[in-house]
């Protein structure tokens, strides 16, 4: 199983360097906006993913879903008073990807965002993917920006922390799930942690 952590971190790198060149080694483009700006969201780093994903599909005969219905429960409204699974209430979320064994088994979950989102939206994926209900020998949140400053950086590492967003909920399980972001900047910002 190490070898295939260490394939998909590959996976994850070699995305984040195609997005990086702007897509060029794929027949995805980054569409613009009138203004002529570049958009960059969260699709363009799942679609790259999911053309990288192919080779290691293959090698272990895995199989991928994409918005995967979670196992448990979870209530994350109530004016983003909380996030928190619910076993036998709420509903049933989603995960962005999973890649799942022959016999449906997951094996990995991935949550992706983009830019800096609201510490509200990283507790969803946080509280999700802390689950120990939602059974995965890895998971992962990756995180594309288009560039980071001081200040983002700043921002984006408090809302992995539970003592700097408030939304996050109490961990309670040895669940572990690596966080993996960049930004499109040349020699730009890099993370990689567990939390």
């Amino acid at each position: 199983m190490d070898d295939l952590k260490k394939e998909i971190e590959l996976v994850i790198e070699k995305t984040f360097n195609i997005l990086r060149k702007g897509c060029s080694e794929t027949r995805l483009v980054f569409p613009t906006y009138s203004n002529g700006i570049r958009r960059v969201c969260e699709q363009e780093l799942r679609f790259v993913f999911v053309e990288q994903l192919k080779s290691i599909l293959e090698e272990y005969n895995y199989y991928y879903s994409v918005e995967t219905p979670t196992i448990d429960s979870y209530i994350f409204s109530e004016n983003r008073k909380y996030v928190k699974p619910q076993s036998g209430k709420g509903k049933s979320a989603s995960f962005d990807l999973t890649i799942k064994d022959s016999n449906g088994n997951n094996v990995v979950i991935v949550e992706f965002k983009a830019k800096n989102a609201h510490p509200h939206e990283y507790a969803k994926d946080i509280c999700k993917l802390w689950n120990p209900k939602e059974r995965a020998k890895f998971k992962y949140l990756i995180n594309l920006f288009e560039k980071i400053e001081k200040g983002t950086q700043k921002s984006f590492e408090e809302k992995l922390c539970p003592n700097k967003n408030k939304w996050l909920p109490e961990k309670n399980s040895s669940e572990k799930i690596i966080v993996m972001a960049q930004s499109l900047e040349k020699n730009g910002y890099k993370i990689k942690e567990e939390i």
